[in-house]
């Protein structure tokens, strides 16, 4: 066991009462209108484009035949056409784009965790909403469902743009809380998503029991369909500062409940506990065979996914 476990056990708290308030319906309209304008600006910028080549339809279908033009792929010319018109033609083709997309979003306690500025929570439906958007234009069919010890939201998979911003507002309105059972919202999506298709789980992956294994579930997902893992973590649980001589730490957020006692004498170690638990989850997420990146909340997220995207795009 290391130094920092060790002081991770010294002591562990109960749980805090979740917070039962309910956000009005203008502060959801706010929120909801805040994410619209930062997706809108992300998908003109970068996200749709990278979008629709990482994730691309079931295939091409055979749209017109047209006169050849210079300049045109001579592999594309039609021969018999050819034959048949005394012209060369060329066979021009569509992508067959309509695919179903499936954003899973944890609302679990430890969500809701925000050391300082917006909380993770509030970064994944951010997220969510981003890439909900870049699926509606790329005329894919998109749905939704919030987690936490169970699937405590649903949305059935629709097209267009508004139905994800209804899905925002649903997705804004319950507060987060209580405990986090990934597994059985993977099966769930597995249940749901009859035909081959894209997950997107947006979560912590924080399990609050060591019988709470998913690895299991996320691997069955990931034969089926196309899966993307986004693990989200507060920047305090990614790199905590030095801290005081006898400082009281939160680590780990609310549905954790777990305190570190912390000093200087210890602070580097705490660092390279952490960035060895995020190497290990990315780990465990990839070999599950799912795509998997990690962000903080107060990161620059945007970058971050289209260059998963990128790193899909090269691999197809």
């Amino acid at each position: 066991m290391s130094r920092l476990q060790r002081i991770r056990e010294w002591i562990a708290p109960p749980l805090p009462e979740a917070d039962s308030t309910t956000p009005t319906i203008e502060e959801v309209r706010r929120q909801v209108r805040h994410i619209e304008i930062r997706a809108r600006r992300a998908l003109r910028d970068a996200i749709a484009g990278e979008y629709r080549t990482a994730f691309r339809g079931r295939g091409l279908e055979f749209a017109e035949l047209q006169p050849y033009n210079p300049g045109d792929d001579v592999r594309s010319i039609d021969w018999k056409a050819t034959a048949r018109l005394r012209t060369p033609v060329v066979r021009r083709y569509v992508e067959e784009r309509e695919q179903t997309v499936l954003i899973l979003v944890d609302v679990s306690g430890s969500m809701g965790y925000a050391a300082s500025g917006p909380s993770v929570r509030d970064r994944a439906v951010e997220i969510a909403g981003v890439v909900g958007l870049a699926a509606a234009s790329a005329n894919d069919l998109v749905g939704m469902a919030a987690f936490a010890t169970d699937v405590v939201l649903a949305v059935p998979p629709a097209k267009g743009s508004s139905h994800v911003l209804r899905m925002l507002r649903d997705l804004l309105t319950p507060q987060a809380g209580g405990r986090t059972e990934l597994a059985r919202a993977l099966r769930y999506a597995g249940r749901v998503m009859r035909k081959r298709g894209v997950v997107i789980v947006i979560s912590d992956f924080v399990a609050t029991h060591p019988d709470h294994v998913w690895e299991p579930a996320l691997a069955q997902l990931s034969r089926r369909h196309d899966v993307v893992a986004i693990c989200l973590r507060d920047a305090l649980e990614t790199g905590l500062a030095t801290a005081a001589q006898g400082a009281v730490v939160n680590w780990g957020g609310a549905e954790r409940g777990d305190v570190l006692l912390a000093d200087d004498g210890i602070s580097h170690t705490q660092q390279r506990e952490l960035e060895a638990e995020r190497r290990r989850m990315l780990s465990r997420l990839r070999q599950c065979g799912c795509d998997a990146v990690m962000i903080n909340s107060d990161d620059d997220w945007i970058p971050i996914l289209v260059g998963l995207f990128r790193q899909r795009r090269s691999r197809q």
